[in-house]
C-alpha cells in the first residue's frame, strides 16, 4: 500500500515528508527516527496497566504517546481527507461522531469483556476495522489501533501478541477489512490471542 497522497498541510511544502520536530526531510531518515521512537513509546506501553476508560480521548492520548515525540499533531485528529491507493478514508468532518460511537458500541458490550476467544476475536475484529475505516490520525493509525487493541484484550484476560503475524499479513487482513471482509482479521487476532 502506498504511502498517504501528498499535497498536504501536514506535510513540507512540495513533499510528502511530514512536518516534525526534528525537522527532518529526508523520508528514509524519518522513517527510521519513528521506528525508533514508536518501539520505545509501545515497550513503555506495554509495561503499563491498561487503560481505565475506552473513549475517543483515550485513543487519542494513546497516539500522543507513541509519536509525542515526533509530530506535534500526535494526539490531535486529522483536520483534512486522506486515503491510500484507492482506499479513501472518513472525512475530517465524521471523525468526532463516528469515533464517539465506535466506543460507544464498544463501551456498551462491555469491552468485549467475558467473551469466549473466538467471539472475542471476531468482534474486537469489527470495532478494530471500524476505526481503520475511520483513520482518524494523519499518521500512525495502525500503530494506535493494534495498541489499543492490546489493551482491550488486557481487560478481557487475553494477551494479544502482534508479533505471532507478519505485517504484510496484518496489513493485508485490515485491508480486506476496510471492504468489509472480517475473516482474516478476526482469523488473524485469534492466531495472535495468547
Amino acid at each position: 500500500m502506498s504511502r498517504y497522497q501528498s499535497n498536504s498541510s501536514y506535510c513540507y511544502e512540495g513533499t510528502d515528508i511530514l512536518i516534525n520536530k526534528f525537522n527532518i526531510r529526508n523520508q528514509a531518515k524519518l522513517d527510521e527516527l519513528e521506528k525508533l521512537y514508536t518501539m520505545l513509546r509501545l515497550a513503555q506501553l506495554s509495561e503499563r496497566e491498561p487503560l481505565n476508560e475506552f473513549s475517543s480521548h483515550s485513543f487519542k492520548e494513546i497516539h500522543r504517546i507513541i509519536f509525542g515525540d515526533i509530530y506535534s499533531f500526535a494526539g490531535e485528529f486529522r483536520t483534512e481527507g486522506i486515503s491510500k491507493g484507492t482506499s479513501f478514508f472518513a472525512h475530517p468532518s465524521f471523525i468526532n461522531e463516528e469515533a464517539e460511537r465506535i466506543f460507544n458500541e464498544l463501551n456498551e458490550e462491555h469491552l468485549l469483556k467475558g467473551l469466549p476467544v473466538e467471539k472475542f476475536a471476531h468482534r474486537l475484529s469489527y470495532f478494530l476495522s471500524e476505526l481503520n475505516a475511520l483513520h482518524p490520525f494523519r499518521e500512525g493509525n495502525g500503530r494506535t489501533i493494534r495498541e489499543l487493541a492490546r489493551q482491550i484484550a488486557l481487560k478481557s484476560h487475553y494477551e494479544l501478541d502482534w508479533s505471532k503475524a507478519s505485517s504484510k499479513e496484518t496489513i493485508e487482513a485490515f485491508i480486506q477489512s476496510f471492504h468489509g471482509k472480517l475473516y482474516d482479521l478476526s482469523s488473524l487476532i485469534f492466531r495472535c490471542i495468547c
